[in-house]
């Protein structure tokens, strides 16, 4: 099937797992925006992993790989220096190996025998050591690198080893450290770097800014100056480089003329047009604060910084009470349509929609719950779409996961920028859903993922109490009827009483209590076997469903003994008696048994008060029953 969309435009995938939110929008935006300067619709296959968790939650997103349709896109960029586990770096390594036909761009990483954009951040590092030993005369420099596997952290310690070699500068067993790439090491980084009094680092150079900035923080607090006592440095430029003292020297990397590049590289394959060796993207070091240095007065202003950190505080401040609230909305629902509702209420919680589509994998199952499976299924199910500000009308429809057409789904005339998301737990997959903002400068982030988990646990929680509600319903008709006949037994019956006792007493009307006994059973069982003494039962019972009145009730409280409640005005007992006894005759002169069917029958009807005894009035039907019996029986004799 043609991989373009019914516009002609070209689909350009982009695998991305979801990494500092302020860098994350930076590239989805200028992504974005190079894209739409082609044409070109961008779509985000988004996975929300998390450093060193081996959860079964956190592998999950490794569905999202298997079910992103891959033979259908026209170029696939991937930043595998967001994939921090090496099982799902291997796994999208040979997805996209197998199952790909269109050039596939590594960002930021030279990825094996895949096409590459990259920066040339790592060779700065020799720069930053020159820097260090010539110009503020370090003569011990360490290095924190990044958790053993991440590869842009492994290159520029390999290149931080050969310049120290290269100088003659000396690296000691405390020289260097392995972090996370993250800000949680910062505190164990320096204990481990001061650990030995005769070889105290004079600088460390740190793999990124997220480290150097918490080794900074950890180092003040032991009370050092930064650089007076300690020089530290970072790569990428963050914004938290410049938000606080002392500024971080580091080196500048232009993701926004990386993913120009990205565009341009893929607009040339997808054209096949001469491609030349060669991807990288100048870097810069940015020499500030850090290391003594101020060339690069790039602090912001007081007023401009204030409102920044103003505007990003309001927003996470007010994230948690507002996903908690729709967590309580979530909760009070009882059907899937007031799920649904809710949701919409909530649609700009996070982030303000353009689109937002809510797609179900699995299928609904005979207990009203759904099967949900490991993978997302080849087919899934439409339940909720909102476009420009309204909620579609609803229109159930079924889309193929495995054909182009899920993308075509989602184009129009203009170039697009959608967004997949799976919805999870730790075992299946609910569904996923597809979401477009309003603004480029929009993109996915933890208050997103947190958002999309609450709603596939709200799903999966109403399947499941929908489920349990008709097993549940289930067993208690099963405890309140009969296995043999299907009639309700004596539990049954006396719900049955008592759940309309009180319109009967309302309405005064007589009702009438019914006693019936299968005559002869012993005998049928005697001569003929239980099998046709079960039999007798069954057919006797069919005969007395069928002639109860519509508004009562018939059940089987033994082993040949039945019982009838029903109210007297519409249905005199007498008429009831008389059906039950002539279907019987029917039923015996078309000699479908080898046995007789009779039956013994008494009634009682009466007006109920408060102070009726059911038991009573039962009592007084068995005793007519009992004397129908004993007429039965000396008419056989």
């Amino acid at each position: 099937m043609d991989r373009e969309a019914k516009n002609r435009k070209k689909n350009i995938g982009v695998f991305f797992n979801c990494s500092e939110v302020r860098f994350q929008k930076r590239f989805c935006h200028s992504l974005s925006s190079a894209a739409r300067k082609k044409d070109y619709n961008i779509i985000f296959f988004m996975t929300f992993e998390v450093i060193d968790d081996e959860s079964d939650f956190n592998k999950m997103n490794e569905k999202m790989i298997k079910f992103a349709p891959i033979e259908y896109m026209d170029a696939i960029i991937v930043a595998f220096d967001t994939f921090d586990r090496e099982s799902i770096r291997q796994l999208l390594e040979d997805e996209l190996r197998k199952r790909a036909t269109c050039p596939v761009i590594s960002f930021r990483e030279k990825y094996k025998d895949f096409y590459s954009v990259t920066s040339n951040a790592n060779d700065a590092i020799i720069n930053m050591v020159n820097h260090l030993a010539d110009y503020h005369h370090c003569k011990n420099i360490a290095f924190m690198a990044g958790y053993p596997h991440h590869y842009d952290s492994n290159e520029r310690l390999a290149i931080y080893k050969t310049i120290m070699k290269y100088k003659e500068l000396p690296i000691y067993e405390n020289s260097i450290f392995y972090g996370d790439m993250w800000r949680f090491k910062g505190e164990e980084a320096f204990r481990y770097f001061f650990a030995d009094p005769d070889h105290i680092p004079d600088a460390i150079i740190c793999a990124n800014d997220h480290m150097a900035r918490a080794l900074c923080n950890a180092a003040i607090e032991h009370g050092l100056d930064i650089p007076g006592d300690l020089i530290v440095t970072g790569v990428d430029d963050i914004a938290e480089a410049v938000e606080y003292h002392p500024t971080l020297t580091t080196v500048s990397v232009d993701i926004e003329a990386m993913n120009i590049r990205t565009i341009e590289l893929i607009d040339k394959l997808i054209n096949k047009q001469y491609i030349k060796s060669g991807n990288a993207v100048p870097a810069k070091i940015m020499y500030r604060e850090s290391c003594g240095c101020n060339g690069e007065e790039v602090v912001i202003p007081y007023q401009q910084q204030l409102n920044q950190y103003y505007e990003r505080m309001s927003h996470l401040l007010g994230q948690p009470h507002n996903q908690t609230m729709f967590q309580i909305g979530l909760d009070g629902c009882d059907t899937m349509e007031e799920l649904l509702e809710t949701i919409q209420k909530n649609i700009n919680l996070v982030i303000k929609h353009k689109s937002f589509f809510i797609f179900l994998s699995g299928r609904d199952n005979e207990n009203g719950g759904r099967d949900f499976k490991e993978d997302i299924t080849d087919e899934v199910e439409q339940v909720f779409g909102y476009r420009d500000g309204e909620r579609l009308p609803e229109n159930t429809r079924k889309i193929r996961t495995d054909t182009a057409q899920l993308i075509n789904e989602f184009e129009n005339e203009k170039p697009r920028t959608v967004y997949f998301s799976l919805l999870h737990d730790s075992n299946n997959c609910i569904g996923f859903v597809v979401s477009e903002f309003q603004s480029l400068n929009d993109t996915v982030d933890q208050y997103y993922f947190d958002y999309l988990l609450k709603i596939s646990l709200a799903i999966n929680k109403h399947y499941m109490a929908s489920e349990l509600k008709y097993l549940l319903e289930q067993s208690k008709q099963k405890s309140l009827t009969d296995f043999m006949t299907k009639l309700s037994n004596r539990r049954g019956f006396d719900q049955f009483v008592s759940q309309n006792r009180k319109e009967w007493i309302k309405t005064g009307e007589e009702i009438a209590f019914m006693t019936l006994d299968l005559d002869g059973l012993k005998k049928i069982n005697d001569e003929l076997g239980h099998e046709s003494g079960d039999l007798a039962i069954s057919a006797a019972a069919k005969i007395i469903k069928k002639k109860c009145p519509d508004s009562g009730l018939c059940a089987r409280t033994g082993g040949d003994e039945f019982l009838m409640v029903f109210p007297a005005k519409k249905a005199s007992p007498e008429d009831v008696a008389a059906k039950i006894e002539s279907g019987m005759k029917k039923r015996n002169a078309s000699g479908a048994f080898p046995f007789k069917l009779s039956i013994s029958i008494g009634w009682h009807t009466t007006v109920l008060d408060k102070a009726t005894r059911i038991e009573d009035c039962l009592a007084e039907s068995d005793q007519k029953m009992y004397e129908m019996k004993k007429n039965h029986h000396n008419e056989e004799t």
